[in-house]
């Protein structure tokens, strides 16, 4: 009977200090992980699904991200061009009506000096196929990207004549000036043998355009002269603009601020497919994605990087001699098919 009276008091002041007022304990949540330091190569994310598209302003990246979160709809992603947390993941707005079924996507991410401003690709596609029915190029407030303040949609005359249906690695050139790679975008069925995929997609290479947004943001593009059939290109820190064009993808060329035409200053060891600057070094990405290759001027000497997994583009980290890497997944037994992004630095 005693030990029956002491728990019933054990639990009578149990029951009491529960319903005292004591205030109640507040979570803030986890702090920001910071960039992370340590050697090269380094992952910077760890996406089940797809990044990429990388590209660097600043000290912040962005990249195109696909994560299951959103069915079939990429989003934009920011984060510390070191490694760190997510900054932000920008994402299409929902269907305005219940018939709205097409598939969004946000790729080709570009972010404007200042930070105010992002220029990216705005595709729009049916969800039960491959192939994407509409194409902008917008420039919209980073606080507000499913507004934009300017477009420029694919299936564009060009001032010479030709149709261009797609847009590719825009870089903005200053604060009111965006650049891009035009090119015509052939889609067509892949027959026979079993494959999965319904559609391949070929691309004839047309030229660079410069979008000038103006005082007003209504946008007007004009031909880079001198650089007509360019498949790879990236601004030079000293002024000037490296180019690959498609009718000698091995040959580096330099492009002079005000020039009609693009001198050849060195030769990769083979066909390259994506470029940029290091700290005025220009470096390629080889065709088949094994070997990054990088050129000293002086000697004319070409180094290499090679990598068991497939490299498929390169963004510099601007001030530094690092740079992102779009790297496929085939190597991650854990991972879907897709990419992640690595950091990378020349030694």
């Amino acid at each position: 009977m005693r030990l029956a009276v002491t728990l019933l008091l054990i639990v009578f002041a149990l029951s009491g200090a529960s319903c005292s007022h004591e205030a109640p304990f507040t979570w803030a949540g986890p702090d920001t992980v910071g960039p992370f330091p340590g050697p090269t190569p380094r992952r910077l994310t760890f996406n089940a699904g797809d990044d990429r598209n990388p590209s660097v302003s600043g000290a912040m990246l962005l990249f195109s991200r696909l994560d299951g979160a959103h069915g079939r709809e990429r989003c934009i992603s920011m984060l510390s061009a070191a490694g760190g947390t997510l900054h932000r993941t920008m994402c299409p707005p929902p269907p305005v009506t219940p018939a709205d079924s097409f598939v969004d996507t946000w790729v080709e991410p570009a972010l404007s000096p200042d930070g105010r401003q992002i220029a990216f690709v705005w595709q729009q596609g049916s969800p039960a196929g491959y192939y994407t029915w509409t194409r902008y190029l917008v420039v919209a407030p980073t606080n507000d990207p499913a507004h934009p303040t300017s477009s420029w949609q694919s299936w564009y005359v060009l001032p010479d004549g030709r149709t261009a249906t797609a847009v590719s690695k825009p870089m903005w050139l200053n604060a009111t000036t965006v650049r891009f790679l035009a090119s015509y975008e052939r889609v067509f069925k892949v027959k026979g043998g079993g494959a999965e995929r319904l559609t391949d997609t070929l691309m004839d290479a047309y030229t660079l355009v410069d979008l000038d947004l103006g005082a007003g943001g209504g946008g007007t593009v004009g031909i880079v002269p001198g650089a007509d059939s360019t498949i790879a290109y990236t601004p030079v820190a000293t002024g000037g603009v490296w180019l690959v064009k498609s009718s000698d993808s091995t040959r580096l060329l330099f492009l002079a601020p005000g020039a009609d035409s693009a001198v050849a200053v060195a030769r990769f060891s083979g066909p390259v497919v994506n470029l940029t600057d290091v700290d005025g070094v220009p470096v390629g990405l080889r065709a088949d994605g094994s070997v990054v290759e990088w050129i000293d001027l002086e000697t004319g000497v070409v180094h290499q990087l090679g990598t068991d997994t497939p490299i498929r583009r390169i963004a510099v980290v601007p001030g530094t001699r690092r740079f992102v890497a779009e790297v496929e997944n085939t190597a991650d037994p854990l991972a879907s098919i897709g990419a992640n992004l690595w950091l990378f630095a020349l030694p």
